[in-house]
């Protein structure tokens, strides 16, 4: 059931994002929470979203701190239960949400990279945390972006084949291997004669 009372994570997939910013694990709350929640509230983090990776600037007074996120892709076994779970829909709802993890083959959001340009240089910062809240904000808008940070393409139907119609905003590799460039043409301008 989603928390229509929670300012952050009020859908599933979006409480999964908050659970990284508060694990249930923990024995004490988290001191920064509060702030991280008020920096993200008032519109103190730019998001930009790339693939798996979210990157955000986090305005905090005077000064301007950079958070790079990178979420852990889905397991092969979770996305084909997701993907009959979703059949023909477009966005996936809390009610997905609870068959994918009835199914037993669900994992939780994890993150592969959590780095902050900040002096504190830890996986648990207050940009960081903001940055969590604000993307949990952007997923209770928008819940396909839980999938799509995970690796999972919601425009592949039950068979792996593209849909009609593919999303404008294609996946580009976030590293290109060196062996991948022609080195001997690599610093010609154009044909030669």
């Amino acid at each position: 059931m989603s928390n229509a009372t929670a300012e952050f994570g009020y859908t599933r997939w979006g409480a999964e994002v908050v659970r990284l910013a508060e694990p249930l694990s923990a024995r004490s709350p988290e001191p920064r929470a509060p702030r991280a929640r008020s920096i993200a509230r008032n519109g103190g983090v730019d998001l930009v979203v790339d693939g798996r990776s979210v990157r955000g600037v986090v305005q905090r007074g005077g000064q301007a701190s950079v958070a790079q996120l990178e979420f852990a892709p889905m397991t092969t076994a979770a996305a084909s239960i997701l993907r009959i779970a979703l059949g023909a829909a477009n966005e996936p709802g809390d009610e997905t949400y609870r068959r994918v993890v009835e199914s037993g083959a669900w994992s939780q959001a994890a993150l592969d990279v959590a780095d902050c340009s900040c002096r504190g240089r830890g996986d648990r910062c207050v940009h960081i945390l903001a940055v969590l809240y604000a993307t949990a904000a952007a997923i209770d808008r928008e819940p396909a972006l839980a999938l799509r940070l995970r690796d999972f393409d919601i425009s592949l139907d039950a068979t792996g084949d593209a849909a009609s119609d593919p999303p404008p905003d294609h996946r580009h590799p976030r590293w290109t291997t060196l062996t991948a460039f022609d080195v001997r043409n690599y610093w010609d301008a154009g044909p030669r004669d």
